[in-house]
């Protein structure tokens, strides 16, 4: 009796572990059955948003299946991505930057979830950052801005995006010798028209947000933040071009699932992000507003998550920057 209850307990476990191995692949393969929902922390008309819903439109396609994008700004990407975990729906997820984990838990003191909450899906799109100074500075040049700032000490202001672009300026104010002051705004949109005003003198924000101001001549772009110069913005330099080459860094934007996707999911997903961004269609649309694709595979995202991670802490280390 005894070895015939110990047989019908193993085949049952066996069934089990059998049912357990098979259960996911299925999952898996049929997703998504439904409505996806792809939550963005940001304020909709900016790089971030614009690159979001390129993307779920073309994904939207292959899948069959609606993409919709939900803004959620606020708290420094962190209302956004809490909402995004909250929702424990295997049919979300997020676009974000990777400051949102490898520069926010750097600036604030309470970030509410763990770097280890999301999986890496594929880095989407590199966006390009500009300098931009208002036109009553009368300057034309990011040297030229470094030294009216260092002959009038305080007497200047900034703003910057949340996360990398924020700690950056920091650092570079730091280097060069001078000290500014910093303006918060709700979105990068609202400070544009200070900047044109002369209430603010200098931002950092995403090219494709001040390029219309640009164009207008409301703004002036000094130089951009990445090594090379934006497609969008032939002829503005970069900050190595300029003499700042320790002011560069790239806005990395990418796809994060939650952190029990399963990884065949995670890899067909991220398959299915880079044959989007290699359609000339979705070039051509996300390069007109300053950004560039990229495309990665889960590992390489996470390597790339894993040295900005590693940057951005030696930074806020050698600048004395701690978490408010």
């Amino acid at each position: 009796m005894g070895n015939r209850y110990s047989l019908h307990l193993l085949t049952a476990g066996v069934l089990f572990a059998a049912f357990g191995m098979t259960a996911e692949p299925a999952w898996s393969e049929s997703w998504p059955e439904r409505t996806v929902h792809m939550v963005t922390p940001f304020t909709p008309g900016i790089s971030v948003d614009v690159a979001a819903r390129t993307l779920a439109d073309a994904l939207a396609k292959q899948w069959k299946q609606p993409v919709v994008v939900e803004n959620r700004p606020g708290a420094d990407t962190m209302i956004g991505t809490q909402a995004f975990l909250d929702t424990r729906d295997n049919h979300a997820l997020l676009f974000t930057t990777h400051s949102t984990f490898t520069v926010i838990p750097l600036l604030r003191a309470k970030v509410p979830y763990d770097p280890a909450d999301v999986k890496p899906i594929s880095l989407a799109v590199e966006d390009f950052l500009g300098t931009v100074a208002s036109p009553k500075l009368e300057i034309g040049s990011l040297s030229q801005f470094v030294e009216v700032a260092r002959q009038n000490p305080t007497k200047l202001n900034f703003y910057a995006v949340p996360g990398a672009p924020y700690l950056a300026y920091l650092a570079f104010q730091k280097r060069a010798g001078f000290a500014t002051t910093f303006v918060a705004y709700n979105s990068p949109v609202s400070a544009i028209s200070d900047l044109s005003e002369g209430r603010i003198h200098v931002a950092v924000m995403p090219l494709a947000s001040v390029l219309g101001a640009v164009q207008a001549g409301k703004v002036k772009l000094l130089a951009v933040t990445n090594t090379m110069r934006s497609p969008a913005a032939p002829d503005v330099p970069t900050v190595v071009e300029a003499g700042y080459p320790d002011f560069a860094f790239g806005g990395f934007l990418g796809l994060f699932g939650a952190k029990d996707m399963p990884e065949d999911l995670c890899e067909r997903v991220s398959s299915q992000v880079r044959l989007a961004l290699n359609e000339p269609e979705i070039q051509k649309r996300l390069t007109s507003v300053g950004l560039i694709t990229r495309g990665t595979s889960p590992a390489e995202f996470a390597t790339l998550m894993n040295a900005q991670r590693a940057k951005w802490s030696a930074i806020a280390r050698e600048h004395n920057i701690e978490p408010q």
